[in-house]
C-alpha cells in the first residue's frame, strides 16, 4: 500500500460517517448512484468507502449490507453502541480530503498561536500525501477562511502564515472550538490542548462570575463560557505581541461604557491571580465582547427609546410587505429593542457572534426567518450595517415568539414552569411562547433564568424546569433538558409525560392551486445556483406571477442566507413580492450541482401573495418533512412526474 493511501481500519472517515447517517434515515436502503448524488463525490468512490466500511463496522453496533433492489442497507445490531458512534461523530481522521483541510487549519492555527511557520513539504509529510494534492487541500481550506478575510501567505523564507485581520483571526479559533467542541476533540486534540496550555479556564470563569455579579451585570451561561474563551485567547496571542488597534474614537465611545469598567476589573483580577499583565487594547477587546454578550438588559437606559421607536419602523416595514401587523405585540417591541440595542453596535464594529440554532431557526420557524430576513434589510439600509445570517437567526428567535402569541388566546395554567437558558431571552422568550402556544391554558411560565442561579429551593415552587443546558449541580426528575427549541419530538415528549397529544393542521387549501403543471420542470441541466434561479423567475414572469422587484430579492434573499435545506434540496423564495396568485415551480435536475455548501437536484421557487402570507411556513414544513423526513426526494428522483408529486405530496395530509 502506497504511503498516500493509508487509512487507519479502526476509524471512519467524515464521509463514511455521512453514509451511515444517510443509510439510518433512509431505511429502506440507497443505490451507490442515490449516496453520491447526497455526498457529491462519484459512485466509484461510494463503493470504495462503503468496501473499508465493512471491516470495522461492527465496532459501531451496525452492518451495512448490499443488494441489486435496495442498494445499501444499514441493520443495527447494537444500539448502544451505534449511539455511542452517533455521539462521538465526528471523530479525529486525516484520510479523507475533508478530514486533511481540517488538519491543515489546526496545523496552521497552531502555528498562528507561537508566531511560527510552516512548509508544504513538512505538512505533505506528515499527511502521507504528494505536493500536488496538499495544493488542491490548501485550496480547499482556504475556502473556509475566506469569509473571516484570513489568507495562507509565504513569511519571509520560513514557509507559509496565516495572516489576517487579528480580531477576525481571534474570531475564527474561537468558533473553530466551538464547532469542534465534543468529548474526544476536548480530550485528545493538540489544537485544544495548545490554544488553553497553561491557562487555567475555571479561574478565569470564577473571576468573570465575581467581577459581573458585583456589577450587578447578568449574562447567559454560554455569554461566560464565550466571553472565558475569548480572554484565553487573548492571552495567548497577546503573549506572542498580537494586537489588536483601535481608533480614538471606538476606544472613546467603549470608555464611557459599563461594559469597559467591567472588562477592566476582570483583567486587574486576573493580574492578581496569575501576575499576567495585559496591554489596553485587550482590555477594549474584552468591552467589545462584554458588550455583544449582555443578552439581559436594563430597561430604563437612555437609548432604549430610540431602539423602540426604530423597532415600531421595522414593524409598519413588515405590515407593508407581508401583511402581518404586530404593532399591538407589546412584548416583541421591548424585547427586540433591547436586542437590537446590543445587536447593532456589534454589528457596526464588525463583531461575528454564533448562532448555534441557526439550522434548527431555518428549518422549523420558516416564516419569522423570512419577516426577519424583511427586518434585517431594513435595519441595514437605515443603520448602514451589515446583518448576516447568524444575526438574523436572532431576530427571527423575536418574531417567532411573537407569530406564536398571534394565536394565544388564555394565559390559565396547571402546570407551573420555570426556564433555564443558556442563549439569551430571544431564544427565551421563543420557548415561552412555543409552550404557550401548545398547551395554552395548561401551563404558565413563572420565571427565565441562567443556568447557573438555579437552586433547590427555586424546584419547590414548580412542577418543571425546561432547560436548554444540561444542570450539573442539580439532580432532580423535574429537570427536563431540551436541545432543539422545543421541536416537534420534544413537544410530544412533553405531552407524553405531562399532557395530553395536541395535533395540528394542514394549509388548508387545493396542492395544484400551488403547484402549477406548466412549472413542474424536468430534466434540467445548469451549472449555477444563479442560473437556476434566472430560468426559475423568469418562467414564473412570463406567466404574470412574478415582477421584477420580486425576482431582484429572491437573489437578494439568497446572498443573505443560501436557502438550501439538505437532502439535494433548495427552497429559495422572494423577499418582497406581491403576486396575483401564490405559486411553487419546481426544477429537477439531471445531476446536482453545488448551491452554496450542500449539493442540490432539486429547486422550488415559492412565491406566496401578500394576502395568504400566513401560508408561508405551514407550506415550508410541509415540504421539508417531505422531502428531508419522508423519502421524498428518493420518490422524485425514481419516478419524475408531475402528476406522480402531486399524488405522493398529498399523502403529507391525511385529514383532506
Amino acid at each position: 500500500m502506497l504511503d498516500s493511501d493509508r487509512e487507519d481500519d479502526n476509524m471512519l472517515s467524515n464521509r463514511q460517517e455521512k453514509i451511515i447517517k444517510l443509510l439510518q434515515k433512509h431505511k429502506n436502503g440507497l443505490t451507490g448512484e442515490e449516496l453520491s448524488k447526497y455526498i457529491g463525490v462519484s459512485s466509484r468512490t461510494i463503493r470504495s468507502d462503503i468496501k473499508n466500511l465493512i471491516l470495522p463496522a461492527d465496532e459501531y453496533g451496525i452492518k451495512v449490507h448490499s443488494g441489486t433492489r435496495s442498494g445499501y442497507v444499514l441493520e443495527i445490531i447494537n444500539s448502544k453502541l451505534f449511539q455511542f458512534f452517533l455521539q462521538g461523530a465526528t471523530v479525529s481522521h486525516t484520510a479523507s480530503p475533508e478530514d486533511r483541510v481540517d488538519f491543515i487549519i489546526q496545523k496552521f492555527l497552531q502555528c498562528a498561536l507561537k508566531n511560527t511557520s510552516l512548509t508544504q513539504q513538512e505538512l505533505a509529510d506528515e499527511l502521507y500525501i504528494s505536493l500536488s494534492t496538499l495544493k488542491l487541500n490548501i485550496k480547499e481550506a482556504s475556502k473556509i477562511l475566506a469569509p473571516y478575510s484570513l489568507e495562507f501567505a509565504s513569511y519571509k523564507t520560513e514557509g507559509m502564515r496565516l495572516i489576517g485581520n487579528e480580531a477576525k483571526l481571534r474570531y475564527f479559533i474561537s468558533e473553530y472550538i466551538s464547532q469542534k467542541k465534543n468529548p474526544s476533540f476536548l480530550q485528545s486534540n493538540a489544537f485544544y490542548s495548545n490554544v488553553f496550555k497553561g491557562i487555567d479556564l475555571s479561574l478565569i470563569e470564577h473571576i468573570i462570575f465575581r467581577v459581573i455579579n458585583a456589577y450587578e451585570l447578568h449574562l447567559t451561561d454560554v455569554a461566560v463560557q464565550n466571553l472565558s474563551m475569548h480572554i484565553a485567547i487573548a492571552l495567548k496571542r497577546a503573549g506572542q505581541e498580537n494586537y489588536i488597534v483601535y481608533t480614538l474614537n471606538q476606544s472613546r465611545f467603549m470608555e464611557k461604557t459599563k461594559e469597559f469598567e467591567v472588562a477592566s476589573s476582570i483583567f486587574e483580577e486576573l493580574y492578581r491571580a496569575t501576575k499576567i499583565d495585559v496591554a489596553t487594547s485587550e482590555v477594549y477587546y474584552l468591552t467589545q465582547h462584554l458588550m455583544a454578550s449582555k443578552k439581559y438588559m436594563e430597561a430604563d437606559d437612555s437609548s432604549i427609546q430610540r431602539m423602540t421607536e426604530l423597532v415600531r419602523e421595522i414593524i409598519s416595514n413588515i405590515k407593508e410587505n407581508v401583511n402581518i401587523d404586530f404593532s399591538k405585540d407589546n412584548t416583541l417591541i421591548q424585547w427586540l429593542a433591547l436586542h437590537l440595542k446590543t445587536s447593532i453596535p456589534r454589528m457596526k464594529f464588525k463583531m461575528n457572534i454564533r448562532n448555534d440554532v441557526i439550522d434548527i431557526i431555518k428549518s422549523e420557524y420558516p416564516l419569522a426567518f423570512q419577516i426577519a430576513v424583511i427586518a434585517s434589510n431594513f435595519l441595514e439600509q437605515k443603520e448602514h450595517i451589515i446583518v448576516n445570517e447568524n444575526e438574523i437567526g436572532y431576530i427571527a428567535v423575536h418574531f417567532g415568539a411573537a407569530l406564536n402569541r398571534q394565536d394565544i388566546k388564555t394565559d390559565a395554567c396547571v402546570r407551573r414552569v420555570l426556564l433555564v437558558c443558556a442563549s439569551g431571552m430571544g431564544t427565551a422568550v421563543l420557548l415561552k411562547s412555543r409552550l404557550e402556544e401548545h398547551f395554552k391554558s395548561r401551563i404558565v411560565i413563572v420565571d427565565t433564568i441562567p443556568g447557573y442561579q438555579l437552586t433547590e429551593d427555586m424546584l419547590r415552587t414548580v412542577d418543571i424546569v425546561i432547560t436548554t443546558v444540561p444542570i450539573k449541580h442539580i439532580d432532580s426528575e423535574k429537570i427536563i433538558w431540551i436541545k432543539h427549541l422545543l421541536n416537534n419530538k420534544e413537544i410530544y415528549l412533553l405531552e407524553q409525560h405531562y399532557f395530553s397529544l395536541h395535533q395540528g393542521i394542514g394549509i388548508g387549501t387545493e396542492i395544484e392551486d400551488f403547484f402549477l403543471k406548466d412549472c413542474f420542470n424536468m430534466h434540467m441541466q445548469f451549472n449555477t445556483r444563479n442560473e437556476v434561479l434566472e430560468f426559475l423567475t423568469e418562467q414564473l414572469k412570463s406567466k404574470g406571477l412574478m415582477d421584477d422587484l420580486a425576482k431582484h430579492s429572491v437573489f437578494e434573499r439568497e446572498n443573505a442566507s443560501p436557502t438550501e435545506i439538505g437532502n439535494l434540496v433548495a427552497i429559495p423564495h422572494p423577499v418582497y413580492n406581491d403576486p396575483p396568485k401564490s405559486s411553487i415551480a419546481i426544477l429537477i435536475l439531471d445531476r446536482p450541482i453545488l448551491w452554496d455548501e450542500q449539493p442540490v437536484q432539486l429547486v422550488f421557487l415559492i412565491s406566496i401573495a401578500k394576502s395568504q402570507f400566513k401560508l408561508w411556513e405551514p407550506i415550508f414544513l410541509k415540504l421539508f418533512n417531505y422531502l428531508v423526513k419522508n423519502n421524498g426526494v428518493k420518490e422524485i428522483l425514481h419516478e419524475t412526474s408531475y402528476d406522480t408529486f402531486i399524488k405522493n405530496f398529498k399523502k403529507q395530509f391525511p385529514q383532506e
